[in-house]
């Protein structure tokens, strides 16, 4: 269950997800609901969301037997979180309630400072993509030069993983991106990305984000059992001795 997200009008939308195993260990996933919260996102706002869909589906509350969300503290606050709200509601249940595994891989980024290289290739996608002309003209350049990729991609904050994908392709088109400034006589614009230092950095962020992907995208396959995922993170921490 996730209530991160909005959608483009800033409406934050709870996402309910159902998994769940039969008599054959064969394991079924679906979306259930993804309901718009109109005003704020509390605790109350999410648990009363989370009954109503209930009865929609006609779910007893016995046949639940765990709980994931994000780790947000209207999520998990004990008294007034959904969590608590739960405990509070059903008392004697026996659900089992987990911190989404996929979000506490996010804490790595806390470790590395990596926010001077991520803003300066942002500001350096940004100075492409959303001026019109500069944009076609970037596009029309690398299809001259024969290059393999067409464009650079945007960069969300939603899923701060997506910054692999943005860092991996400025990396790749540097050369492309340095020619197409200097062609313009805005050098100014990619003084960076001929800067050895920087590009140091910039290469090894590029390298650890994009095992980080991979990881990322391996961990939120579907069918997968607690030991799938042990395995991957596991597998993971014994690559990083070769990486």
């Amino acid at each position: 269950m996730d209530e991160s997200s909005t959608d483009i009008n800033d409406t934050a939308e709870l996402v309910l997800f159902i998994r769940g195993v039969d008599e054959n260990f064969d394991i079924n996933e679906e979306l259930a609901c993804m309901r718009s919260l109109k005003g704020t996102t509390k605790g109350c706002d999410i648990f009363r969301e989370f009954q109503e869909e209930l009865l929609t589906l006609k779910v007893p509350i016995t046949n639940i037997c765990n709980i994931t969300t994000d780790g947000a503290p209207n999520m998990t606050g004990k008294k007034s979180g959904f969590l608590g709200l739960f405990n509070q509601n059903y008392p004697g249940n026996n659900v089992v309630f987990l911190h989404c595994v996929i979000h506490q891989d996010a804490l790595c980024k806390s470790a590395l400072n990596m926010k001077p290289v991520l803003d300066a290739v942002v500001k350096l996608v940004n100075t492409i993509r959303p001026r019109g002309l500069t944009h076609r003209q970037f596009r029309d350049f690398l299809q001259s030069v024969q290059s393999e990729y067409s464009d650079v991609l945007y960069y969300t904050k939603v899923r701060w993983l997506s910054a692999g994908c943005v860092f991996e392709r400025v990396w790749q088109l540097k050369d492309d991106i340095v020619s197409f400034f200097h062609e313009k006589q805005c050098s100014a614009e990619c003084e960076m990305l001929e800067d050895t230092e920087w590009l140091s950095d910039f290469a090894f962020f590029t390298d650890i984000l994009c095992h980080m992907n991979n990881l990322n995208v391996k961990m939120q396959g579907k069918n997968q059992f607690i030991d799938d995922i042990w395995a991957h993170l596991k597998a993971f921490k014994l690559k990083l001795n070769l990486f």
